[in-house]
């Protein structure tokens, strides 16, 4: 045997980084809730691989993923920049982005169905802008509306989807 001590353990070193026990926590109860709705889909007449198969096999995918990332997590794992990026790992992390873009994401969502499609995205799209830190309000207007209504005719005339088009109808 020998007289060197072991290193102490990855935990006791760097401690449970909360942001990475958050995403891994968020990826394991999207993959629930995913597979909660992959289990209402009715299965196929007369099918081998039903309209079930697939869903089924992201969600339980990903909520194999998210719980083993939870596991790594409390055991003191981190997720590691790449070399090539220029970040500090160590640094404070910036909450307000976060809760700008998931606060347009909110906003937009509560109001597609009045706003209609192209609106509603568009407060996405321009959450998002704001929240990586464009301040060119009339830029960020134009793109989020120009995103958006060309996600819209896309969606709309190239798919044949049926999206809500709100206070725009008549005009789109």
């Amino acid at each position: 045997m020998s007289d060197i001590p072991s290193p102490p353990p990855i935990a006791a070193r760097r401690g449970i980084s909360v942001p990475d026990l958050l995403v891994a926590l968020g990826v394991t109860l999207l993959g629930l809730a995913l597979l909660a709705g992959s289990l209402k889909i009715p299965f196929g007449i007369n099918a081998v691989v039903g309209p079930r198969v697939f869903p089924l096999i992201v969600s339980v995918g990903m909520t194999i993923l998210g719980a083993l990332l939870t596991v790594n997590v409390l055991r003191g794992g981190r997720a590691e920049p790449a070399a090539e990026e220029d970040t500090d790992p160590d640094a404070p992390v910036n909450l307000g982005a976060a809760g700008i873009i998931l606060g347009g994401f909110l906003l937009g969502a509560v109001l597609l169905p009045t706003l209609g499609f192209v609106l509603g995205t568009a407060i996405m799209y321009f959450s998002v802008a704001l929240a990586f830190g464009e301040r060119r309000w009339g830029l960020m207007v134009f793109v989020s509306l120009a995103v958006a209504l060309v996600t819209y005719l896309v969606f709309t005339h190239g798919l044949g989807l049926s999206l809500p088009p709100g206070v725009l109808k008549g005009v789109l």
